[in-house]
């Protein structure tokens, strides 16, 4: 008989026995008693490979084509999903939400939508690969998927959908595909975190915008969130749940426009920027 149940001696009744039980789940005391030292890690050999859509998507043909060539080559040796940011069309979408006056979580809803039409395109260019289209209500099937070779192709935002919290300073949703992505990877106990960019990694400013900005190959999120970096290559609010990070402790950036880089990556090796929790 578990713990949990005890059995009374007189009229043999059976009563749960909770450390929870009749207390405020408010409480200080106990939110630090409720720690879990061994928690599960659900899909432990799941890799977690996220699409940039304004710089990988948008490019068309010329990027996405051999991406995909590449993704298919990956799925013989490691099992993976795939989700896809919004890119252009998102941003456009968002601007016409603001005009609209769209709360926070309207906007979030929004993106949500432009990501489901970008995560059909690439499931449509990866079918033939043995791609499935895998919604939020079925990534209990994701096991099954995996375990038969295919590719899973999500959508990775809104993470919270309509309930997405307003952000500290406007209205735009502070939470994007890359914390979606992320915390897609962290509850399931992923093996590793990819993000597919258009560039070689993180960088201490924008590449774009200065010539002498120094790619960084290895750094903390920690040490990023002391910086106050303006330019990030991903979510800040990524960063800020990788640092209390309990299975994925690091993630990986790569430039998706060169070849090879992917593979490297999904065998653990540098092959842009590590960023890491650290302990």
């Amino acid at each position: 008989m578990s713990d949990t149940i005890k059995k009374e001696t007189e009229g043999g009744r059976l009563h749960l026995e909770s450390k929870f039980m009749r207390e405020s789940l408010v409480s200080k005391d106990l939110i630090k008693s409720a720690v879990v030292v061994d928690e599960v890690n659900i899909i432990p050999y799941l890799n977690v490979i996220s699409v940039g859509g304004s710089s990988i998507l948008d490019r068309g043909r010329s990027a996405v084509y051999p991406l995909v060539e590449e993704l298919a080559e990956v799925n013989k040796t490691h099992r993976f999903v795939i989700g896809v940011s919004g890119g252009a069309r998102m941003r456009h979408s968002l601007a016409i939400g603001l005009d609209f006056g769209l709360p926070t979580g309207g906007l979030a809803t929004i993106i949500g939508a432009i990501e489901e039409q970008n995560a059909l395109l690439m499931y449509s260019l990866m079918a033939k690969h043995g791609a499935v289209r895998v919604p939020k209500d079925h990534y209990t099937d994701l096991p099954h998927y995996l375990e038969n070779g295919m590719i899973p192709v999500l959508t990775t935002n809104p993470p919270h959908h309509y309930w997405e919290k307003p952000p500290k300073r406007g209205v735009l949703p502070e939470n994007g595909s890359d914390f979606g992505a992320y915390m897609t990877a962290e509850v399931l106990g992923a093996n590793s975190m990819i993000f597919i960019k258009d560039q070689d990694g993180l960088y201490d400013k924008d590449p774009a915008k200065h010539k002498d900005a120094k790619l960084i190959k290895r750094i903390s999120a920690q040490e990023i969130l002391e910086r106050d970096q303006e330019d990030l290559i991903v979510d800040y609010s990524l960063i800020e749940m990788l640092a209390k990070a309990r299975h994925v402790k690091e993630i990986h950036i790569v430039n998706g426009l060169k070849r090879g880089l992917i593979v490297k990556a999904l065998n653990g090796e540098n092959a842009g920027t590590i960023i890491y929790k650290e302990e």
